[in-house]
This record gives structure tokens, sequence and C-alpha cells, in this order.
């Protein structure tokens, strides 16, 4: 017990040792990720069916983990996630007296979660979430009395708090506590049944994410004297292209097709309305919207080249927070 304590308490700290180069926001798309840490399984009241016995049993804390794949939009990410909890059985009373003194009680669980992240512009993003799926769980008695085993299937729920730290856009660390709750499930073995009245689970776990999508590119200049330029506005947190913004489109790819055209950036840009993990991500949408319009109106998809740059680059300097409906824009450079 004292070990597994001591690897929570040791593994959280690796959060609190956070590097300079923390980044502000996490990247959006793809992730795995896995965890480990503790499982606090509260006492189990029981009965035997058809007769007056009544048990308890006691657990120890034991060693918990999970492995989890997912996909994340910005503020909210959902992954389907497999774990595992074991506590070994302190003792089990029946009718008040200690029968069995040995056993396990093992969970896994096969769950499809959500989340949202609370992103305030630090490299520590606090989050919520929640689960549903099915437990597979795996019950022993062991003592005096003989040994009773059984499995069974049971609906399966969690609630999720917890904290991620951003190491870079693609890396992140998180420390979270799990409450993983299932129907009440009934344990045969030996012509005794066993039903239970509750089966609660309390999981700290500590655990790395990693994100697929590619970090932001690096900021390139460009030569305004060798390029024609078009800005495209859109509406307040919105990727959309209005009626008047792809009429802008189809001009700069009529320029691009009357040319000898080289290259054409396309970088878009958003406000400082959001936090900047959502700008980032709201701004490369809007390039890309920008992008499949062109190729749309017949410019190579080859010549394009997209980026976001959130709101680091504003046309008009504002406060944070504000929305200014000229930041909210995808800037067209042919070459």
């Amino acid at each position: 017990m004292n070990k597994n304590v001591m690897y929570a308490v040791g593994a959280a700290a690796l959060l609190v040792a956070a590097p300079a180069m923390a980044q502000e926001y996490q990247a959006t798309g793809l992730y795995v990720g896995a965890g480990a840490g503790v499982n606090i399984r509260q006492n189990d009241s029981w009965s035997v069916k058809n007769t007056n016995i009544d048990g308890k049993s006691r657990y120890d804390i034991g060693p918990a983990g999970d492995i989890y794949l997912g996909y994340d939009w910005g503020s909210f990410r959902a992954d389907a996630e497999v774990s595992l909890r074991t506590n070994d059985v302190k003792d089990a009373k029946v009718n008040g007296q200690t029968i069995f003194k040995n056993g396990h009680f093992r969970t896994i669980g096969i769950m499809a979660n959500g989340y949202y992240d609370f992103d305030f512009g630090s490299p520590f993003v606090p989050y919520i979430g929640g689960g549903v799926g099915v437990a597979l769980l795996d019950s022993e008695l062991k003592g005096g009395g003989g040994t009773f085993k059984d499995f069974n299937t049971q609906f399966a729920y969690q609630g999720i708090a917890g904290v991620s730290y951003n190491f870079s856009p693609n890396l992140a660390a998180n420390l979270e506590y799990r409450y993983f709750g299932n129907t009440k499930p009934t344990f045969s073995d030996q012509g005794a049944k066993l039903k239970y009245d509750s089966s609660n689970n309390h999981t700290i776990l500590v655990g790395v994410r990693y994100t697929f999508a590619p970090a932001p590119e690096p900021v390139q200049e460009v030569v305004q004297t060798q390029g024609r330029s078009y800005l495209v506005f859109f509406d307040f947190d919105s990727s959309r292209l209005t009626p008047e913004a792809k009429q802008i489109v189809a001009s700069a790819a009529a320029d691009a097709l009357q040319g000898k055209t080289t290259r054409i950036d396309v970088t878009g840009h958003t406000d400082r309305s959001g936090s900047d993990r959502y700008n980032q991500a709201l701004s490369v949408r809007r390039a890309e919207s920008v992008r499949r319009e062109l190729v749309a109106d017949g410019v190579a998809d080859s010549l394009i080249v997209t980026r976001g740059v959130g709101e680091s680059d504003p046309l008009v300097p504002t406060a944070d927070g504000v929305r200014e409906p000229q930041n909210r824009r995808v800037e067209i450079v042919i070459n």
C-alpha cells in the first residue's frame, strides 16, 4: 500500500517540476495517452440471496492504470479508454464475523469519455469529463470459509476532474481524479449468489498525452513588393465564408490563374476574444476554408501554403478579449 502511494506522489511531482519549455496551448487532432496511479475501492456490503446472511468486504489501496485513444477539437475532446483497477481484500465479514482474509477485486473498464478543457492561456489547463461503458468484474474471496470466485459484466460510468500541463504543443502531462462506478453486480459460486449493494472506486492517475498534429509552422516573412494581397473577413467565432468573402476569394483565384503564380500564402487570423489555444485552431480552420474555396475556383492545390497564427498578428491592435471584426481575417498573398 505504501509503495502505491509513493509512486503516485512521485509521479505527481513531475507536474510541479515544470520545465521552461512549457507551451500555452495544445495542438488539436488525434491523440494517445496512458496513466498510472492508485485506486481506493470503497467497502462493499453484500448479501447472500434467499438467506439472512449479510457480508461486508474491506480492501487495501491498489494499483490502477489506463490507456486511451482520442481526438481533440480544441476545448472539447473525446476518447476510448481501457482501464484496470486491482484491490486486494483486507478482510470480509459475514454476519459480523471475519470469514475471508484474502482475495481481490479486479475491474477492467472499457469506456467512451468526453472532456471539456478550461483554457486560460496558461500551460496549466484544468478539465472535467465523464464517460460510460462496461465494467468486467473479477471478485475472489479466500479464507477459512473456502474460496468464492466469479466474473460479472455491468454497465459502468465515471466522472473525471484533472489538470494538464503542456510541455509542448504535442505533449502534455495529466494529474486527475476519477470516480468509477457500475451497476450492482451479483456473483455466483458453489450454489450461492452474492448481491452487492454498490460498487464505487476513487482513482488518482498521473499520465501523459501525445497529440499527433504537427506543431505550428514558423512565421515566414512575405515580401509584399513581390505579391498581391487580398483580405477575407469572417463572422465572429466562424470559419465559414460569407458571400462577400467568396467573391474576394474568386477575385484572388482569377488573379492567380492569369499570371505565372509560383506560390499562394494563405494565413488565418483571429481577434483576441478567446484563448490562445482555441484561436490557434480557429485560425487554421479559416485558412483551410479559403484554401478549399481557391481550389474550387480552379487554383492548383499544390500552389497553396496555409497556416494559422491565431491572435498573434492583429490588423488592429486591441486589448485581450476585444472582438475586433478586422482581426477576424485570412490574408491571401499571391507570388
